[in-house]
Parts: C-alpha cells; structure tokens; sequence
C-alpha cells in the first residue's frame, strides 16, 4: 500500500510543480474551460440546450454538467486547477486497477508509476485536455468491468459517448474486438453496446447534424488520398507528431513490446488489445484527430510496458535485480523530471494574464480582437468580453478567412483600416508578448493605447 501511496504524491507533485512559481493555469485549453464554466453557472445546471451552439458544441452535456455541478460550491477560477490535478489522479488509479486486475499487484505498481513518468500523459495534462483525461479513466473503468462480464462497465460506456467523441471512437474498437474474439462473452458485449448505443441516441439523434456528422464527414475525408482532395495520412489534431511521441516513449516501450508478446493468447486482454489497435489504425493511416489518439495508445503502451518490465526483472538473478529495479526507476525519474523543468510552463507570463483579467473593466458590450490564435482561450476565460479570434468562436462572423490574411501581411495601413472598420465596437486590440510579429501597423491616431499589450481602436466603424 505505502507504494502505492508514494506513487499518488510522485504522480501529484509533477503535476502541482509548475504551481509554485506561476498562478497561470497550465496548456491551451484551460480558458476555454474556465469560460464554460462561467457561461454554463449563469444558467441552471438544467438548462445545458440554452447555451450557445458553438458552447455545446466544444463541450458535450456530462462535462458540462459536471463542472456545473461543482461550480454550485466553488468559483470557476478556483476550480480550475484542482479540477484537472483530481481529474488525473482519477486516471492514475484507473490505470492501476485494470493493470492489476490483469496481471496482479506489482505490474499494477509498475504500470501506475510508468504513467507518472510518462513525458505523453504529461503533455496532456498541460494541454488541459480535460474532456480526454476523464473519459480515458471511464475507458478504463469500463474495460475493468468488461473483462469480467461486469454490467457495471455500461455506466462509464455511457459516460465516455456523452463526454468526448475520439475515446468513443477507441470505446467502440473495444467493444467490437470483444465481440469479435470472445465467443463465450459475445451476448454480454453485445448487450453494452446495444444499451450504450440506444441511450447515446437520446442526445445525439436529435443534434445529429452538429455533433455526429461533422466527424463522420471529417473522418471520411481523412480515408481519401491528397490527390483526391482528402486527408489520408495528414496528420491532425494539436499534440506531438508521431515521431516524436515515438522518442518520448522510448523509456518504456521496449518493454510495452516484450509485455505485449508475452501476452499475444492472453484472452482476458482482448479489450485492451482491441483499443491499442484501432488507435494504432487512425495513427498510422493519419484520419481525422490521429495526433490526439496517440495519448490513448500511449496509455494501452504503458499497461504493457508495466507487465514488460516485471517479466524482464524476474528474468535477472537476485543480486542484480534491485540494482537493476533501482538504477531503471532513477533514470526515468530523472527523464521526467528534466522533461517537466524544461516544458512545464504556462504559455503566458503571469504579467500578461493580468492584463487579459483587466479586459474585463472595459465596456460591458466591448469585443476584443485577438490576432493571434494562441491568446485566444486566455482571452475567452477571463476578459469576460467577446474575443474575435481567427477562425474560432461565435464571433468570427465578421471576416473572411482572406480579410484574416490581408490583416496580417498587407502591410498596407488602409487596408488594415478598413477591416477594423467592419468590426463591432467598442472594439480593443489585444497583442501578446509572444504573438507573432505581423505586418499590420497600431500606431496612428486610431490607436489609444490602454495598457502594454491593449490598444482601443477609436475611429468609427463603417456598416
């Protein structure tokens, strides 16, 4: 148990660290969740259908609700640290109990450390992959329960298609692969995807054309070659390429093969080996979203890699297996160590959040234009205001992806001035330390300049 125990507060203290010398959340995403949390608390936790459609399009009811439960006791800022530091170590002990119920306790212990030092799962936690991170631990209480004929895996099947489509997508590789190579159990996975399914079409039936087709067409698009104007083999999605996922998870990966090979007629493995193959399919093939199923084959890596590394070690005499077990452990925690010091943190200085957060002084109807895309989450979860951002948002009405393009590198000033003139007001500027140098020009009698990065554009708007 106290190994266990040590590797909770491990697992916690990587993830808590870059908290010590910055108050900026970590990742991308953290803003756009910090503003669902604010726009979902203004409604009653019943009243998901009267939020924006692009809202419920970016966040699907189970983590909406979720989060608007929690927001009833505590405020969307608070919540949003400890609700990703929770939300992982759910994770970690999911991992740890499908690895233990499949091998037993010490590849269980393995397993869950090797998560820890995982430099994949940690980039997923500073992405703030929320949705990801959860459904991944529903995935994986949900094979816990499938490999004994359990119903108590429909619960998280349910879960998993009402919080994020791609783990539904690795949740269905599971249940065919079940049903395909598990004779014996073929009524039982049958029956879970039958009462998944019916009780998935309660939501998605009625919103069809805004959730379920834009990924079936996206994914359809990703089985046709370039040449025919698809996507075949392009990959998508914001994470590491393949190849350098590959290098990363070198520390472990020779033993995810040997653990996988010494597993191969293991038939209790089926559901694992079913949704490490079909992420292993969209990531070779590179359909739709493939960069971001790296992270789940990484997970089905390293419950692999924990039974590896447990055969390896049996293998070598006793006097060299603690040197062995302590040498190896050393050098992964000094790879992760290395690997959070250097990547571990926030996107933005302290300084510059402070100056978004003071956006929200501005006129209540005020809109914030945001050149650059990587500001834009920040800008979305505490302005408080309506950010104009390029190609994302509700309130990227306003140009065309070519007036985005002219902004940007005309390098024409009355250009530039007539865009701005098409945009809402009171209409603000925000310009980011790290924002890309582009050709438009801020400076002229248009421009008040409000704070370091913050100009106000004054000049009358044209309809």
């Amino acid at each position: 148990m106290w190994l266990f125990v040590a590797g909770i507060i491990f697992f916690l203290l990587l993830r808590l660290y870059p908290y010590l010398s910055s108050s900026v959340p970590l990742g991308y995403d953290a803003g756009l969740y910090l503003y669902l949390f604010k726009e979902y608390k203004k409604v009653s936790i019943f009243a998901y259908q009267t939020l924006t459609p692009w809202v419920r399009e970016q966040f699907p009811p189970a983590i909406a609700a979720l989060t608007r439960l929690f927001t009833q006791f505590i405020s969307p800022e608070a919540l949003l640290v400890p609700f990703i530091v929770v939300v992982s170590l759910i994770l970690f002990c999911s991992v740890y109990l499908v690895s233990h119920k499949l091998w037993g306790k010490q590849v269980g212990l393995w397993s869950a450390f090797l998560l820890s030092v995982s430099a994949l799962q940690y980039h997923t936690y500073w992405y703030y992959y929320l949705k990801q991170i959860l459904a991944s631990s529903f995935l994986f209480f949900a094979i816990y329960f499938l490999i004994d004929s359990s119903l108590w895996a429909i619960p998280f099947t349910i879960a998993i298609v009402y919080l994020h489509e791609p783990t539904a997508i690795v949740l269905i590789g599971v249940l065919i692969a079940g049903f395909v190579l598990e004779k014996k159990k073929r009524r039982y996975y049958g029956l879970v995807t039958i009462i998944t399914l019916c009780t998935a079409a309660i939501y998605y039936v009625p919103t069809f054309a805004s959730t379920v087709q834009p990924l079936i067409v996206a994914t359809a698009f990703s089985f046709v070659p370039k040449q025919l104007g698809g996507t075949l083999f392009t990959p998508s999605g914001s994470y590491y390429d393949w190849w350098t996922a590959l290098l990363l998870s070198l520390p472990y990966l020779p033993f995810a093969v040997i653990g996988l090979l010494r597993s191969r007629k293991n038939m209790r493995l089926t559901p694992v080996a079913g949704g490490l193959a079909i992420t292993l399919v969209i990531i070779v093939f590179g359909l739709f979203l493939s960069r971001r199923f790296i992270i789940f084959a990484d997970l089905f890596v390293i419950l692999f890699a924990g039974y590896g590394v447990t055969v390896v070690l049996g293998k070598l005499k006793k006097r060299i297996r603690i040197p062995a077990i302590l040498l190896y452990i050393a050098f992964l925690i000094v790879f992760i160590a290395i690997y959070v010091y250097r990547t571990g943190v926030p996107a933005i200085l302290n300084d510059e959040l402070a100056e978004i957060a003071r956006l929200r002084e501005t006129e209540v109807n005020a809109y914030i234009l945001v050149p650059d895309r990587e500001y834009m989450p920040l800008v979305y979860g505490w302005s408080q205001r309506n950010p104009i951002a390029p190609q994302y948002g509700q309130y990227d009405i306003y140009w065309t992806v070519s007036e985005w393009n002219q902004f940007w590198s005309s390098g024409e000033p009355d250009v530039e001035l007539n865009l701005l003139q098409k945009l809402p007001q009171p209409l603000y500027i925000y310009m980011g330390d790290r924002s890309p140098r582009y050709e438009f020009d801020i400076t002229g009698s248009c421009f008040e300049r409000i704070n370091w990065r913050t100009y106000k554009f004054i000049c009358p708007a044209v309809q």
